[in-house]
């Protein structure tokens, strides 16, 4: 038998993390790969689960940066070094304002980084002010 999923502590909108983002978002599992995602909104545990793990709604986070959309940003090494390094990121990263999924804030869904920065958390880094502006354009055009 396998333990119940562990919760992590409270996390703050902004905060990029170490996701094992869904593949299928309809019936979401948690999916193979762990990748960067940033919390966008924090919910309360929902009413009767017994983990009493904070709900986060996530956005999506890639290195395949072949095209840019209209819907999406980028944190990049060279173009954004402060953002990059703020992030906690390891690669350039765009990340999908039309991929978003609410998760219960777990250690099924949520990996600790190798090497962590902010104690026993998925927490990478933060947003950094100067990315709000292209989440926000990004946000607008996707169509939520």
């Amino acid at each position: 038998m396998s333990a119940a999923p562990a919760p992590f502590p409270k996390p703050a909108a902004a905060d990029v993390v170490l996701c094992r983002f869904p593949t299928d978002l309809v019936r979401p599992a948690p999916g193979i790969k762990d990748r960067p995602a940033i919390i966008l909104k924090v919910l309360d545990p929902a009413p009767g689960d017994a983990s009493q793990a904070f709900r986060v709604v996530v956005c999506y986070g890639t290195s395949n940066r072949a095209r840019l959309y209209p819907h999406e940003f980028e944190i990049t090494r060279h173009d954004h070094p402060d953002e990059y390094a703020r992030a906690g990121l390891s690669s350039d990263t765009k990340f999908s304002l039309r991929q978003l999924v609410t998760l219960p804030y777990t250690d099924e869904w949520f990996a600790l980084p190798r090497h962590p920065l902010f104690g026993q958390t998925p927490k990478l880094g933060e947003l950094h002010p100067q990315s709000m502006p292209r989440l926000t354009t990004a946000y607008r055009h996707s169509g939520r």
